[in-house]
């Protein structure tokens, strides 16, 4: 079939220039002249260079995004589109290259009738891509569902609406094969949601289980990315992190929960006991006594102080729903690591802040369970971080930025603006982050974040042109012997040209554009 169409178009092609040449040669020499004029423009545009001399930053073309891979890849973030101008000649020439296929050739050949060249622009480079733009300026729609819909890799999805599972999680099962676990502990999507315990991935017998142990707690424990006196915060990342050792090491397999260690921390009697058990314990080579022995280091006020912070990091947990998702598995994260999972984690936003520490468990958790599978080359692990702000400042999102490339970890972050990044990452931490992302601007309205967007974009160089203009006259008479009369007129005009260094957009030009223009 389409060998058959790409004779006929040959044949439509070489009649088509059959008939110009007789034209042109009925024509002369006037037709030759055209030729010439032609060619000298085309000359011309060919030749046309950019001054560069105080900077030479510019838009990217449709050839630039090309040879960046960005516009004809099948996989990365979408971030939008341009209107491509067409190849004719190049087009009708892959007709007659015999290494192109036919189904290609015809389908190039034929792409010329269509009106509509509009082109999808990916970051098919991009490794981890952060994403600022306000609230309610399309960042779901435009560019999350439409990856999720195309992306056939595991994905870990932040959704405080339950939007991205209502519009994608049914095509991922279906079309990607995917399966689907939906961690809605308050049914905002579902009424049989999955549910997580962290606790479950973690051995009693593994000499790692106690740093399993110290990883969970450091992200149960929410620090201000300031903070100044860690003191008590350090102390309930201690309680925490040797009760839940405690807890997997003797509790019973229904019961190794953190609703189990929140259990022992609420309760003096079981601290008593289970302090009393850890001191007395030879559990991985002494380390579970040794935590014993510093607990048991707390007494009176400060003790007092540092339960009530314990108790202020899970408090989280002290309610029905939470209970029943925390309390088992009901899959296994490790599937992840296949390709073929897409976990949906759903709090809707009027329990965003009080639940912003199971938000981190999951994430924190999740984290590890991928990078427990080892180094990979293939079967990357998308983490979809909409509001990012949420997780504050979350010690393994920092580590993930820099460290975990190799293990198949992909972050994307969502943002509103620079200013929530700053608050999450102050002193100067989120270069590190701006440094190992792709970022993505659109619809700018906060000045700091106009004024970086213009320093990246850079400068290119202007010619600048000046002069003026002056006119006078004059008329003389003199009387005497004899009437003179004399008159002058001097005209001048000058104009000179400099080259100047201008933004390529000012920051006042950024926040002009129109919101949809990435």
């Amino acid at each position: 079939m389409y060998r058959l169409s790409r004779w006929m178009l040959e044949l439509s092609v070489v009649c088509g220039v059959y008939s110009l040449s007789l034209m042109a040669l009925l024509g002369w020499p006037w037709s030759g002249v055209l030729m010439l004029g032609a060619g000298v423009i085309v000359a011309l545009k060919w030749n046309i260079r950019r001054l560069t001399t105080l900077g030479s930053a510019r838009f990217a073309d449709e050839r630039d995004l090309t040879n960046a891979g960005m516009i004809y890849s099948k996989t990365g973030l979408i971030l939008g589109h341009i209107q491509a101008s067409s190849n004719r000649i190049g087009a009708l020439c892959s007709l007659f290259r015999r290494r192109i296929k036919p189904k290609h050739a015809c389908e190039q050949a034929l792409e010329l009738l269509n009106r509509d060249r509009a082109r999808l622009v990916r970051a098919s480079g991009a490794i981890h891509t952060a994403v600022f733009a306000p609230s309610g300026l399309g960042k779901g729609v435009s560019l999350i569902i439409p990856f999720l819909r195309e992306c056939d890799e595991s994905c870990v999805v932040v959704d405080f609406k339950g939007e991205n599972a209502r519009l994608t999680a049914e095509h991922r099962r279906k079309i990607h094969g995917h399966q689907i676990v939906l961690l809605d502990p308050f049914r905002v999507v579902t009424q049989t949601p999955d549910c997580f315990n962290p606790l479950k991935d973690i051995q009693a017998d593994d000499p790692l289980a106690i740093d399993e142990c110290n990883d969970l707690a450091k992200a149960l424990v929410e620090r201000a990315p300031d903070e100044k006196e860690t003191h008590w915060n350090d102390s309930a990342e201690a309680w925490i992190s040797g009760e839940t050792a405690t807890v997997v090491r003797y509790g019973e397999p229904d019961s190794r929960s953190l609703q189990t260690v929140r259990d022992l921390l609420s309760s003096p009697e079981r601290i008593e006991m289970s302090i009393q058990v850890m001191r007395e314990s030879d559990a991985w080579d002494g380390m579970l006594a040794r935590k014993g022995g510093q607990l048991a280091h707390f007494v009176d006020r400060e003790k007092s102080s540092t339960l009530t912070t314990v108790s202020r990091h899970l408090r989280f947990l002290d309610t029905p729903a939470i209970a029943a998702s925390t309390r088992d598995s009901s899959f296994d994260p490790a599937l992840l690591l296949t390709g073929k999972m897409t976990v949906y984690l759903i709090l809707p936003p009027e329990h965003m802040r009080a639940q912003s520490s199971l938000l981190r468990m999951w994430i924190g958790s999740l984290l590890k369970v991928i990078i427990r599978g080892g180094l990979r080359t293939k079967n990357n692990i998308h983490f979809i971080l909409d509001e990012a702000a949420s997780l504050g400042h979350l010690e393994i999102i920092e580590d993930a930025v820099d460290k975990f490339r190799g293990y198949g970890v992909r972050l994307q972050f969502y943002y509103q603006s620079l200013g929530q990044l700053k608050k999450c990452f102050p002193n100067g931490q989120d270069q590190t982050l701006l440094s190992n992302t792709t970022q993505v601007f659109f619809g700018v309205t906060e000045m700091g974040t106009a004024e970086m967007v213009s320093s990246r974009l850079g400068e290119h160089t202007i010619i600048v042109e000046s002069g003026g203009t002056s006119d006078g006259g004059s008329w003389q008479r003199s009387m005497g012997a004899q009437l003179q009369e004399s008159a002058g007129h001097s005209y001048n005009t000058s104009s000179n040209w400099q080259q100047q260094a201008r933004k390529l957009l000012k920051p006042e030009e950024v926040i002009g554009l129109p919101p949809r223009v990435a």
